[in-house]
């Protein structure tokens, strides 16, 4: 399922400038469609795992 920047942006608990910074940079995945801008919620998780520090 394929959600928007507002979606995101209240997962992750950041504002939508700094996804779009990211998005702009290439660091964060993202697809776009019709010029606008949509993001699996699948490759979200997967960035989240990616990107987590574990307690070792």
């Amino acid at each position: 399922m394929l959600i928007t920047i507002k979606d995101v942006s209240k997962i992750l608990k950041i504002s939508e400038s700094t996804l779009y910074r990211w998005v702009h940079k290439r660091d964060f995945p993202f697809v776009k469609l019709g010029g606008k801008l949509r993001f699996s919620q699948d490759e979200i998780q997967e960035y989240i795992k990616k990107n987590s520090v574990s307690n070792l």
